[in-house]
């Protein structure tokens, strides 16, 4: 069972697990022991005299679900040889979501999603909807983890109230971007396959595929709009106009108090950060 919000590398992972588990059990059943055990079961068969019928039939049972079980052995193994086969030239187009920013992974979309079609299109195994709709989830994930690390840049949560505004309000609108381009992406990738009505057509459910992704960039928006009122009131304090003071003393109070609650800013579950976050946006209303 998977922990965390696991990206698409742990799919290449998994299967590569189960090839390398499979193809033990399969080494081992070719063993000169195990073939001498079914040799001799199959001879108890032939052999009508000197075996009781019972003991016979038991044998035959055994043969029939042991040709059972070697048939789903093998299927299982064509599926994760074929899984990682596909997978793996999947692997260049997603180092990008790991090692770049944002806003250079938006130039490796078409790349990426262009791999992830060729997948669809003609894996034999890994093309149904609930794989693939399973493998653009971790895409999703694996690019809302770039966006945290680009926005937090190595450090904690609480780091974002210290940053420059400007440059941490940039790095937020990259975040939008990414998720805007990614699905603008996917978008033209599934008209093109409906040019196309005999192929494989990308009819996945799109709330699974983005919808975090979505909840993410609302709270990024939420941010944004934060952060530019920090910036503006920032400025106003220090440009000492007649009459700021008081105003500017409001607002490092109302400010104060929103980041002593200590919220997880870029925990977009929290929806405890959603009510606090209304009440800052009532109170400095009131203040303009």
């Amino acid at each position: 069972k998977e922990t965390g919000d696991p990206g698409p590398r742990t799919e290449l992972d998994f299967w590569r697990g189960r090839l390398q588990k499979i193809t033990s059990i399969t080494e081992q059943l070719r063993t000169k022991e195990r073939k001498m055990v079914f040799g001799l079961l199959q001879a108890i068969t032939r052999v009508s005299q000197e075996v009781a019928p019972k003991n016979r039939q038991t044998v035959f049972n055994t043969l029939r679900r042991w040709k059972q079980i070697d048939i789903a052995i093998t299927e299982a193994f064509n599926e994760a040889k074929d899984n990682v086969k596909y997978l793996t030239t999947l692997e260049k187009f997603i180092e990008p979501l790991y090692v770049s920013t944002p806003a250079t992974i938006v130039d490796t979309l078409p790349a990426l999603m262009n791999a992830v079609k060729m997948i669809h299109t003609i894996a034999r195994y890994y093309n149904t909807t609930e794989r693939m709709t399973n493998l653009f989830a971790k895409i999703t994930n694996q690019m809302i983890t770039n966006c945290k690390e680009c926005v937090l840049a190595g450090e904690e949560s609480d780091s974002l109230w210290h940053k420059d505004p400007l440059v941490l309000i940039k790095n937020l609108y990259s975040c939008i971007q990414l998720n805007d381009a990614y699905q603008e992406q996917y978008r033209a990738t599934k008209e093109t396959l409906l040019t196309l009505p005999k192929g494989k057509q990308f009819d996945f459910s799109e709330t699974l595929i983005f919808g975090r992704f979505d909840l993410f960039c609302r709270r990024v928006t939420k941010l944004i709009d934060m952060f530019q009122t920090i910036h503006q009131f920032t400025s106003l304090s220090q440009h000492r106009f007649d009459g700021m003071e008081p105003l500017v003393k409001s607002f490092k109070s109302i400010f104060e108090e929103f980041q002593i609650k200590r919220h997880d800013l870029l925990d977009f579950h929290n929806n405890r950060f959603d009510r606090d976050y209304v009440e800052f946006n009532v109170r400095i209303s009131d203040l303009e």
